[in-house]
């Protein structure tokens, strides 16, 4: 996939350019776990020398999003079955918390926004939209979470959710959770259509728990059958000698 450069305002050094760039490719899922980085080809997509791209670098490796291992370079940073589940601990917590503040300030357009993206997720289910779906699902979180009058709740929810593309879709091919995932959205909006708040924050702690074991499972899943590809490759070496 032919990757661009991140479109950014006002002045930035091409060491920040090429690290907001990067950054964002890998919370966007274009790269493999453990895709190697090479520095002389960034620097030659970004028109650059080789220092501005090992100082972005730098800074991607202190966030955990690259490592560097030796006799390779830079990789892109894997995350773990003990990763995801760290995240969606937090998740869980934040986005239940979360629902419960925002349910006294949801006004009857917020409503009907959120009903209207229950009726359409039902629709994408049926057209086996997985893209749609998936939109739709992040648009229901985020305009409750919107609504809970804390910017900084909001922020660390929206960052936790960066790594969601980095991690197998829940929805693509999974029509039984997807159902699961619209009818839990609909308990949700009805707690906070009747204004309980402690319902809704139940509500979506059991949503985003059992959100969580899913994608654990797929993670799992995902894991196994890399590791059948590598011991079928390595059955294949020893059959050829």
């Amino acid at each position: 996939m032919m990757k661009g450069v991140v479109d950014v305002r006002g002045y930035q050094t091409k060491k920040d350019i090429i690290y907001e760039t990067l950054k964002k490719e890998i919370y966007e899922g274009e790269y493999e776990f453990e895709e190697k980085l090479v520095i002389s080809k960034i620097a030659k997509r970004f028109d650059s020398s080789e220092s501005p791209v090992r100082e972005a670098m730098n800074k991607l490796n202190s966030e955990d999003l690259i490592e560097f291992k030796p006799h390779v370079g830079a990789v892109v940073s894997t995350l773990s079955s003990e990763d995801i589940k760290d995240i969606f601990e937090l998740r869980i917590e934040l986005e239940g918390f979360a629902t419960r503040l925002a349910t006294n300030n949801l006004e009857e357009k917020d409503f009907e926004e959120i009903r209207h993206i229950v009726k359409e997720s039902y629709s994408a289910i049926e057209k086996q939209d997985y893209d749609l779906f998936e939109k739709l699902n992040i648009d229901f979180h985020m305009k409750i979470y919107s609504k809970c009058q804390n910017k900084l709740l909001v922020k660390t929810i929206q960052d936790l959710w960066k790594n969601t593309n980095r991690y197998p879709s829940l929805f693509k091919k999974n029509d039984e959770h997807n159902k699961l995932s619209v009818k839990e959205h609909e308990e949700i909006y009805l707690a906070l259509l009747e204004g309980d708040s402690v319902s809704a924050e139940r509500n979506m702690l059991k949503h985003k728990a059992r959100a969580g074991k899913e994608i654990l499972r797929l993670t799992e899943q995902e894991f196994y059958k890399d590791l059948d590809s590598v011991s079928l490759s390595e059955t294949q070496k020893i059959t050829n000698i």
